[in-house]
């Protein structure tokens, strides 16, 4: 196995560090350049956020300001999550952490089925962004921004360079048989 094969499952590996740093940011969308509110990791998606621990302190203020004065908003929340203020844990989650893996053993030696697994994952990745999105709505906060924290976009990119790492692997042999047979045919 070549060393360049065998470096092909590096970039896949490095999407679990990747996935270390904020997965999305969740700002209030009135003000332009407002600070993020809370920042939360892939890890604590999947294993249920707390939002009395992971909201900065203003939103965690208002947060709390409008369950008190309002009981209903806290009956929509609740209904929405019943462990409010903890979200409930997307265990399924883990299940992309699976499938990265699968790409990066693959690598070493099926890369159509690294490459494959690897873009589901970042698919899935990108699929998960969108449902929080629409999370604030259904908690009937429609002024919550969710968008890609750098870890999205670092995972994302590590991923491309898996997948390109894998298509680089799968065309080589090609080209280097398509060398041999210019060579034979030049000799004849």
């Amino acid at each position: 196995m070549s060393l360049f094969k065998k470096l092909t499952a590096l970039p896949y590996m490095l999407v679990f560090l990747a996935l270390l740093m904020p997965l999305a940011n969740v700002s209030c969308s009135v003000k332009e350049n407002d600070k993020p509110i809370a920042e939360a990791t892939f890890y604590q998606i999947a294993s249920g956020i707390d939002l009395d621990k992971s909201l900065n302190d203003p939103a965690l203020g208002q947060m709390h300001r409008i369950v008190k004065e309002n009981p209903k908003t806290l009956d929509r929340f609740k209904m929405q999550m019943p462990n409010f203020p903890k979200m409930e844990p997307i265990r399924h989650l883990y299940g992309i952490l699976a499938a990265i893996f699968l790409a990066a053993l693959f690598s070493w030696f099926v890369p159509l089925a690294s490459t494959v697994m690897g873009l589901l994952s970042m698919v899935s990745l990108w699929s998960l962004l969108m449902k929080l999105s629409q999370l604030g709505n259904e908690l009937g906060i429609p002024l919550l921004k969710v968008e890609g924290g750098i870890g999205l976009y670092c995972a994302s990119f590590l991923i491309l360079i898996g997948t390109a790492m894998n298509i680089a692997t799968m065309v080589r042999p090609a080209v280097v048989a398509r060398r041999e047979r210019k060579k034979k045919s030049k000799a004849k």
